[in-house]
């Protein structure tokens, strides 16, 4: 399989457990929706308060929406190949370990891919295809004495404190 490929079945992975999040959250969401309007109210007896179950329905929503962004975002950002796609994948694959096992095998299969040599062919490009590397004179540059350097801000020399 080509780096591409891996590439494309990453940013997919990540868009159907962020999917799969959502729609547990909104199953989650049903079932305490549905014991809240269930409580039989007995004559003469208070039953459990229906606000505790409307409070914990939208906790449950929001936290599964908080480890599903992660996921979205990767998803988009791996599939339009943005150049913080490595960075967001990463953070994704490390939200989406909890969940076992499709999270799981989504991080695995993430940092596999990100943490190995195999992202370099794809992010490490310029838009006309040529690697990215700095040019020869800015290499030289860069390794020039801080004095050669004209125009630049001499840094301070620290204080000997012998």
């Amino acid at each position: 399989m080509t780096n591409e490929q891996h590439n494309k079945f990453i940013g997919i992975a990540f868009l159907v457990h962020g999917g799969f999040q959502m729609l547990m959250a909104l199953l989650m969401a049903l079932m305490f929706g549905s014991f809240a309007l269930m409580i039989p109210n007995q004559p003469g007896r208070e039953g459990p308060p229906r606000l505790f179950f409307l409070a914990i329905m939208v906790f449950v929503v929001v936290i599964q929406s908080i480890f599903a962004t992660p996921s979205f975002v990767a998803g988009y950002a791996v599939l339009k190949r943005k150049s913080w796609a490595r960075l967001s994948s990463i953070i994704a694959a490390v939200f989406s370990a909890m969940n076992v096992p499709i999270g799981t095998a989504v991080c695995v299969y993430a940092l596999w891919f990100f943490f190995g040599e195999n992202w370099k062919e794809i992010y490490q490009t310029t838009p006309g295809g040529a690697r990215a590397e700095l040019p020869n004179d800015a290499t030289a540059w860069a390794n020039q004495p801080w004095e050669a350097r004209r125009g630049e801000r001499v840094p301070p020399t620290p204080p000997d404190w012998r």
